[in-house]
């Protein structure tokens, strides 16, 4: 997050924008690659349709 923060510069919506969605393909791509090595967050989220709840639940 630091880097991207550092990285990505304008205080303007767009640049805010930018900020947010490489952070959530930043998270996205955490939660699919620790899918693959924890039995905690597989168990947790099993499909990809258990993830896009639980940003649809978070994002309300």
């Amino acid at each position: 997050m630091m880097v991207v923060s550092g990285n990505v510069h304008g205080s303007d919506e767009r640049g805010r924008l930018l900020r947010r969605t490489l952070m959530r393909y930043a998270n996205l791509s955490s939660v699919l690659i620790l899918r693959s090595i924890s039995t905690r967050v597989h168990k947790r989220f099993p499909t990809l349709e258990h993830i896009v709840e639980a940003g649809k639940n978070n994002s309300e």
